[in-house]
């Protein structure tokens, strides 16, 4: 039997000592590794610092690498160094997942830098970038940070990123670029001209080692809870699991937070490696269920048909099953290309297991499609999806 908890008694069990330490963005102890990176940002920054902006530099690598924590982190000594040598110097960020148009990212640079009220609707896109001159002709240097890139490039093109790159043509602006992508595939998102004048600088992030989690967690830990409590064997559980699946630090310092949550329910004083467990396996679920809950109406009908299949099946067959579920839902289906798509991402994501191979039922090739889930995931997924639908 579960015991029953109060907020004197998680307080008076809590293994905390500091739980906001575990998600600082830039940790007070300084980040883990990365000198290579942090070295090339550094060298392609530095003209700033002689009054001659730079622009088009990439970095990339998958998530929870330590890219915004870093760049954010060279940002703001660079503001430090230019205050010592007296360069006005503004340092913009702006994030792309929020911010998924050409326009409302120059929207949001205008208002950075002109500190007023920019009108949300009126303008276009010219008139934005014309105002940005007008206020650019100050003799004023900076550095735009556009995080998560990903996003506008998937969702409205590279417009953005060319117009960035000639931005300082024919004026005295002095604005620099540095853009940060999650998707290793970024470049297949970008025109030939944009290639051409944006991206040559490329600065990749690797996954985090195990040993490299393993130093994070220890750095965090020592801050974030109380001594004793989180072991030496627990964090390098954490590590290697996190190391494994694509070396992602937030995921790992999610996953020790989640421990640390099972131990105060537990009234337990320390973390277990049965806990980790536990948390590992619960966190995949949340995880799945936040994934599936935002996809769009089709997509989660699509994966609704997919939940229903027993074993494997075919792209073909997947539509079929698609169609019918749309009658129940009376809703128009979208056409086999579509679909086709939403199963390359799903594959993606790494929600099905999909591949090109030969089907003895067809006698054929065809696109063959896995789903490895405990049947009782399965039920909790199929609720969840119906009723977000």
């Amino acid at each position: 039997m579960k015991n029953k908890l109060t907020f004197e008694s998680v307080i008076k069990k809590s293994i905390y000592k500091d739980r906001n330490s575990l998600y600082e963005l830039i940790p007070s102890a300084g980040l883990v590794g990365r000198v290579d990176e942090r070295n090339e940002i550094v060298m392609e920054l530095a003209p700033i610092l002689l009054n001659s902006p730079v622009s088009s530099i990439f970095v990339y690598g998958t998530p929870g690498t330590g890219k915004t924590a870093l760049t954010l982190e060279i940002a703001n000594e660079l503001l430090k160094e230019a205050k010592k040598n007296k360069i006005n110097l503004k340092v913009i960020y702006i994030n792309c997942s929020e911010n998924r148009t050409e326009y409302s990212i120059f929207l949001e640079l205008l208002s950075q830098l002109s500190n007023t009220e920019v009108p949300k609707l009126g303008w276009s896109t010219k008139k934005v970038t014309l105002e940005i001159k007008k206020i650019m002709g100050k003799n004023t240097n900076v550095l735009i940070v556009l995080d998560e890139v990903d996003y506008v490039l998937k969702e409205s093109g590279d417009e953005v990123l060319y117009k960035l790159s000639r931005i300082n043509t024919n004026t005295n602006s002095k604005i620099s670029s540095l853009v940060i992508s999650n998707d290793l595939r970024v470049y297949d998102y970008l025109s030939p001209r944009t290639i051409s004048s944006f991206g040559r600088i490329k600065i990749i992030f690797s996954p985090y080692s195990s040993e490299e989690l393993e130093q994070i967690l220890v750095k965090r830990t020592k801050k974030a809870f109380i001594t004793g409590s989180i072991s030496k064997a627990v964090i390098s559980k954490i590590s290697e699991i996190e190391s494994e699946r694509g070396g992602d630090a937030r995921k790992a310092l999610e996953l020790l937070d989640s421990c640390a949550k099972i131990a105060i329910t537990q009234s337990k004083q320390k973390v277990t490696l049965d806990m980790v467990d536990e948390a590992d396996k619960s966190l995949e679920e949340d995880h799945l269920v936040k994934t599936l809950v935002a996809l769009t109406k089709h997509q989660k009908i699509l994966f609704l048909t997919l939940l229903k299949t027993k074993e494997e099946t075919t792209g073909s067959q997947a539509y079929l099953n698609y169609i019918k579920e749309c009658k129940s839902f009376k809703l128009v289906p979208l056409s086999e290309r579509r679909i086709r798509t939403f199963l390359i991402y799903f594959n993606e994501l790494g929600l099905i297991h999909s591949e090109v191979g030969w089907v003895t039922k067809l006698k054929r090739k065809a696109r063959k499609i896995t789903l490895k889930l405990d049947p009782a995931v399965k039920t909790k997924l199929r609720k969840k999806i119906r009723d977000s639908v």
